[in-house]
C-alpha cells in the first residue's frame, strides 16, 4: 500500500482524475443517503472506489509519455461531443442522461489528453459509474427491473410446467391451481443488484487476468440473477404444495430471497469456473 501510494503521489494528474470522478460520486450519493437508501448508497461507494484504485492501479503501472497529436485531436473532439450533449434540453428520465453522458466525456477527454489513450480507456468504466449510473440510480433500476421480472416469470413458469405443475404465464403474473403470483419490482432481484455487481466485479478481477475472461464472464451477472430468481420462485410454488400459505409470509419470502442471493452467485462462480479452464486452455495452446 505504501509503495502504491508512493508511485500515485508522482502522478498528480492521476490524483486528480481519482479525486473528481470521487467526488461526482459522493455527490451523486448524498441524494440517496438522504432518502434512506443507505445500502445502496454505501455499496455503490464501495464500487466507486475499487473502480478508482484500479484505475490508479492502470496509471503507476503504465510508463509515462505525452499525449500524441492524434490523441490530443480526439481529446478535442470528446470535448466539443461533451460541449453539444451538454447543451441539449434536459427533460424527465431518460433525456436528462445527455448531461450525465457529457460529464463522463469532458473526463475522458481531460485523462486522453494529458496522459494518453490507454489510461483514457481505464478511466471510462469509473467514470461512467460515477457519472452515469449512480446519478441515475434508481431510474436505471427501474427501467431494469421490467425485463429482470419478465425473465424469470417466462423461466419459472417453464420449469413449473418441465416438472409437471400446469402454469398459466400473463405478463409477469402467473397463475397456478389455487395461487396466483405476480412478480412485482421488490420480488424482481434488483434491490440485491447493487451488492451483487459489487461481489460480481470483485469476484472477475480476482479469477481471470485478461480483459477479455473478465469481460465474457461479467456478462453473466444478469442472466445469473434471472436464473437464481427463477429458481426461487420455484422453491416458492413447491413449498406452498407442501406446506400452504405459511411459505407465503414474510420470514419465509426474506429467507427465500437470500436463497436466490446464494443460488445467483453459485451460478456466476460456476460460470467463472469454465472460464477459467478456457482461459488456462488458450494460454497452453500458446
Amino acid at each position: 500500500m505504501k509503495i502504491f501510494f508512493n508511485r500515485i503521489s508522482k502522478h498528480p494528474l492521476g490524483a486528480l482524475y481519482g479525486m473528481l470522478l470521487g467526488i461526482v460520486a459522493f455527490s451523486a450519493a448524498v441524494p440517496m443517503f438522504v432518502s434512506g437508501a443507505w445500502d445502496a448508497a454505501l455499496v455503490d461507494l464501495a464500487m466507486t472506489g475499487v473502480l478508482i484504485a484500479l484505475m490508479l492501479k492502470v496509471l503507476v503501472v503504465t510508463f509515462r509519455k505525452p499525449s500524441t497529436k492524434v490523441e490530443k485531436c480526439a481529446a478535442w473532439i470528446l470535448l466539443i461531443i461533451a460541449d453539444i450533449l451538454a447543451l441539449l434540453p434536459t427533460h424527465d428520465f431518460p433525456g436528462s442522461l445527455s448531461t450525465a453522458f457529457a460529464c463522463s466525456l469532458l473526463i475522458c477527454a481531460f485523462v486522453l489528453y494529458f496522459s494518453g489513450t490507454h489510461i483514457a480507456a481505464s478511466c471510462i468504466l469509473p467514470a461512467l459509474w460515477c457519472c452515469v449510473f449512480m446519478p441515475y440510480h434508481e431510474e436505471i433500476m427501474l427501467l431494469m427491473s421490467s425485463p429482470l421480472r419478465l425473465s424469470a416469470t417466462v423461466l419459472s413458469a417453464g420449469i413449473l410446467n418441465l416438472v409437471g405443475i400446469s402454469v398459466v404465464q400473463s405478463g409477469t403474473s402467473m397463475a397456478l391451481p389455487g395461487l396466483n403470483i405476480a412478480i412485482t419490482d421488490a420480488c424482481s432481484g434488483i434491490n440485491q443488484l447493487d451488492a451483487f455487481l459489487l461481489i460480481a466485479f470483485v469476484a472477475v478481477q480476482m479469477m481471470h487476468k485478461k480483459l477479455l475472461w473478465k469481460s465474457l464472464h461479467f456478462a453473466f451477472v444478469i442472466p445469473s440473477i434471472i436464473i437464481g430468481n427463477s429458481l426461487r420462485i420455484v422453491l416458492t410454488v413447491l413449498f406452498y404444495r407442501l406446506w400452504g400459505e405459511v411459505v407465503l409470509q414474510n420470514t419465509w419470502h426474506i429467507a427465500l430471497g437470500y436463497v436466490q442471493i446464494v443460488f445467483a452467485l453459485l451460478i456466476f462462480l460456476a460460470i467463472g469456473r469454465l472460464f477459467r479452464f478456457d482461459e488456462k486452455t488458450a494460454e497452453e495452446v500458446k
